[in-house]
């Protein structure tokens, strides 16, 4: 390879920008390559294997790396598409041309980065064996360390290119400088400005961003059908079928979350409950539809680490998550936090100082034959939910509707065929809803935020606790979302239905919910199930007659009783109350007992003598309830 830096040379081959050596030893671009051709996109190119008739020869201005995107001659060879080094060599007093075939066809069309100013990377277009013209925003600092997270990218995805020239290669990436230049989202959804929503192949809006990551996989906003189709074979299977409403209404409201909701992180979700094979997976294929193809409904059988990185890369729309049951009951509550709140594990970088969490905005719409809090208890010791993973994930039972999960069949004979129908058409027509219902909100200047604040405040949405408010608020935007895609045109739904639907499924899931703070239900339930199990064997009267039962049994003492007017008292120790509500701060069952009118005297514990000592204790009188 030569050393000699002659003044830069503009070659025009197949109308894509050439560059040679600059004085300096660097390298300068002279022209501007098309930026904005992203994604997997099939182009009239012939494979490297198929040879033109006729065969035109490049002006080449050595030294320089060009790129030939179809085949050409020079000096008489025919030779086949791709990046090459065309240098000269010292052969005593002569120069002999070199041209080295470096790999497939691929072009720098512009320099990314992100809001900040970092990130660097280049959008780069490449070809694979079958013709196909793919890009991918290639981060910059995958070339360190030798390049090769960056070569196996490009590999993986259909690139080729000559082992022997993989510094030719690397060097002609840290030449490319193009004019062009896009701010590099490195993850999908909204845009800092709202202007742009970026997927992996594509941006909604602002055509300056696109999508970067560190790896070239495939897309999976995939797109098949029509809208149309959607519509029709979709859309108007969910009318008259209220669960298959909410989980369609629940796909279109990802992108309401910053547009409406005004939320910056996190999201919420709803579970869907019922029996095998009652249709409740069908619903949460339908709603796949909005945002990609079957594949896009992803199974809760992976790590919190493994949904962490799904949930940034479906940021702002949809996560759907099949059969809960597959996941880690120990797990499962950490989970549905950090899915809820939007927030990945802070991790150390490689330098060894911290690297930025991951972060998202998502609904999830999740499924299983049992609620969150059966299978949190699958975990043992006493493992129950908390009231923020119930406020997070709502469970709504499906499998009591007329056909297991649906009502109307629309002409099928039973609710499997429905069901059938369901899946079959999900394979047809997809991918093509979200996509609108975002260009939608770009071009729409209707204040969201206001309409979904005057939602929330309908009695329909009315809440006793915080649990509920956050609840209504998530059913809310669920409704807001089904009703603006039909303001779209896009379900073919009749006004109303969405939010109708939103306000009959919060309505059901207050009832299975039941009355009451999830703690403090749960708090009752523990001191009244630690009763009837320990009533006879852990408490004694008061005043014990010779025979103990607490020494009998030899399990240790939690308490005494005495019998009143009002019922029987049973008079618990600090321990034998701490050891009942086991998992819950003491202050906190002492102010839902005495809430709940279940604490007796004005003092919560009082110094009384019993087994023939002063002893604190703590005076609970169970109530009859329906918490």
């Amino acid at each position: 390879m030569s050393n000699s830096n002659p003044a830069p040379v503009k070659s025009d081959v197949t109308g894509v920008t050439d560059v040679t050596a600059s004085n300096g030893g660097g390298y300068s671009d002279n022209a501007t390559e098309n930026a904005h051709v992203t994604g997997v996109t099939v182009m009239p190119l012939a494979p490297a294997e198929t040879e033109p008739t006729s065969l035109t020869e490049p002006e080449i201005s050595r030294p320089c790396f060009q790129t030939h995107d179809d085949w050409f001659q020079l000096n008489g060879r025919k030779c086949q598409p791709g990046l090459y080094w065309h240098g000269v060599k010292d052969k005593g007093e002569e120069e002999t041309p070199v041209d080295d075939w470096i790999g497939s066809p691929i072009h720098a069309a512009a320099m990314t980065h992100d809001e900040h100013g970092s990130s660097h990377g280049l959008l780069l277009k490449y070809t694979d064996p079958q013709g196909r013209w793919k890009s991918w925003a290639a981060p910059m600092a995958l070339l360190a360390g030798g390049g090769d997270e960056l070569m196996r990218e490009l590999l993986n995805n259909g690139f080729r290119f000559d082992l022997r020239k993989k510094n030719l290669f690397q060097q002609w990436m840290m030449s490319r400088k193009p004019k062009e230049q896009i701010t590099a989202a490195t993850c999908t959804g909204w845009s800092r400005d709202e202007k742009a929503f970026v997927l992996p192949s594509r941006t909604i809006g602002n055509q300056k961003i696109s999508y970067q990551s560190e790896h070239a996989a495939p897309d999976t906003y995939k797109e098949a059908g029509t809208l149309e189709g959607w519509r029709d074979n979709i859309a108007a299977l969910c009318v008259g079928n209220p669960v298959l409403m909410l989980a369609v209404s629940t796909a279109f409201a990802g992108p309401l979350l910053l547009k409406a909701k005004r939320q910056f992180n996190g999201g919420g979700g709803i579970h869907l409950v019922g029996d095998s094979g009652t249709g409740k997976t069908g619903a949460a294929q339908a709603a796949a539809t909005v945002w990609g193809g079957p594949d896009y409904v992803m199974t809760w059988r992976a790590t919190g680490n493994g949904l962490e990185a799904t949930a940034a890369a479906r940021n702002d729309t949809l996560l759907p998550l099949d059969e809960i049951g597959e996941s880690n009951a120990h797990e499962i509550g950490a989970t549905v936090y950090a899915l809820a709140n939007g927030l990945g594990k802070q991790r150390a970088a490689r330098s060894g100082g911290a690297r930025l969490s991951a972060r998202w905005r998502i609904v999830v719409l999740s499924t299983g034959e049992h609620t969150l809090s059966t299978h949190i208890k699958k975990a043992g010791g006493g493992a129950k939910i908390k009231a923020g993973q119930e406020a997070r994930l709502l469970d709504i039972r499906v499998d009591n509707r007329t056909h297991g999960a649906y009502d109307n069949l629309h002409g099928y004979p039973n609710g499997a065929a429905f069901n059938s129908a369901i899946k079959e058409r999900s394979s047809q027509d997809y991918g093509k809803a979200g996509a609108a219902f975002v260009e939608a909100l770009l071009n729409d200047d209707t204040d969201r935020a206001q309409q979904y604040s005057e939602l929330c405040s309908l009695s329909g949405f009315s809440a006793r606790d915080g649990v509920e408010a956050r609840a209504a608020s998530t059913f809310a935007l669920i409704g807001m979302a089904g009703e603006v895609a039909t303001e779209y045109d896009l379900t073919g739904w009749p006004e109303g239905a969405a939010l109708t639907t939103a306000f009959d499924m919060y309505a059901s899931w207050q009832g299975n919910r039941g009355e009451g703070r999830t703690e403090t239900r749960q708090i009752l339930d523990t001191v009244t199930e630690f009763i009837e199990t320990h009533g006879d064997s852990r408490f004694s009267e008061i005043h014990p007659t010779e025979t103990d039962p607490v020494k009998a049994s030899g399990q240790g003492r939690a308490g005494y009783w005495e019998d009143t007017n009002e019922g029987r008292v049973f008079l618990f120790t600090a321990a034998g109350l701490n050891e009942a509500t086991k998992g819950f701060d003491m202050r906190r069952v002492a102010d839902a007992l005495d809430a709940e009118g279940w604490l007796l005297g004005k003092e919560r514990s009082k110094v009384r003598k019993a087994g023939g000592k002063n002893t604190r204790l703590y005076s609970v009188l169970p109530k009859d309830s329906e918490q």
